[in-house]
C-alpha cells in the first residue's frame, strides 16, 4: 500500500492523463496527482525529452541503468514494458539494468547515467571525456543528464510513496558501486 494517498482516478486533475494513459491509471501518477504542479512539471519534462535527440529505446536504456542503480523496482518494471514497446530485446533490457548495451556508444551513454546518478552530477574528467569518446556530443551528453533527472524524478517518488507494483515484477540485478555509492 502506497504511503502517499492515491488521488481518485475520476479526479479532474487526472482527466488529461486518463485521456492519453487509458482508464487505467499506474499508481505513481495518482500519487504526483496529490500536486498538480509537480504532475504537469514531470509529464512536461518527461515530453519535452520526447522530442530530444535521444531515441526512445536509449532513453528507455538510460531509465533501466538509472533506475535499476536507485533501487527502484517499480521503475524497472515499468520501463521494461515501455522498452519492449521500443524494440529492445529480453537481452537487451537486461543488458540496460547493469548499464551494459551490445552497442559500445549507447553502452557508454549508460555508464555515464549510471555515474552522473550516483555521483549527483559531479561526474570526473575522466568520465565525461569516455562519454565524448564514445561519439556523444555535449548537447548529448546535456540530454542524458536530463534523462537521469527525469528518471530519478519517478524512481524518488516511487521509494518516497512506496509505491506497490501493479505490473508484472522486474527483479533488480546487483549493481557496481561508484565511490561507496550502490550504481
Amino acid at each position: 500500500m502506497s504511503r502517499l494517498n492515491l488521488v481518485d482516478a475520476s479526479h479532474a486533475t487526472l482527466k488529461p492523463i486518463k485521456e492519453k494513459l487509458g482508464a487505467n491509471l499506474p499508481p505513481p501518477v495518482r500519487v504526483l496527482a496529490n500536486s498538480p504542479a509537480a504532475m504537469s512539471a514531470f509529464f512536461a519534462l518527461h515530453g519535452t525529452l520526447g522530442q530530444g535527440q535521444l531515441t526512445p529505446r536509449i532513453r528507455e536504456q538510460i531509465a533501466l541503468a538509472v533506475g535499476n542503480a536507485q533501487g527502484c523496482r517499480y521503475c524497472v518494471s515499468h520501463h521494461t514494458q515501455l522498452g519492449r514497446k521500443t524494440g529492445l530485446s529480453d537481452q537487451e533490457l537486461d543488458q540496460a539494468r547493469s548499464g551494459k548495451a551490445p552497442d559500445a556508444k549507447v553502452e557508454a551513454a549508460l555508464q555515464f547515467s549510471r555515474q552522473i546518478a550516483a555521483r549527483r552530477g559531479a561526474v570526473t574528467d575522466a568520465e565525461l571525456a569516455a562519454v565524448r569518446a564514445a561519439g556523444w556530443s555535449d548537447g548529448d551528453v546535456v540530454e542524458i543528464l536530463a534523462q537521469v533527472v527525469a528518471t530519478t524524478f519517478g524512481n524518488y517518488l516511487n521509494h518516497l510513496a512506496q509505491t506497490e507494483i501493479d505490473i508484472p515484477p522486474v527483479d533488480l540485478v546487483p549493481s557496481a558501486v561508484i565511490d561507496g555509492i550502490h550504481a
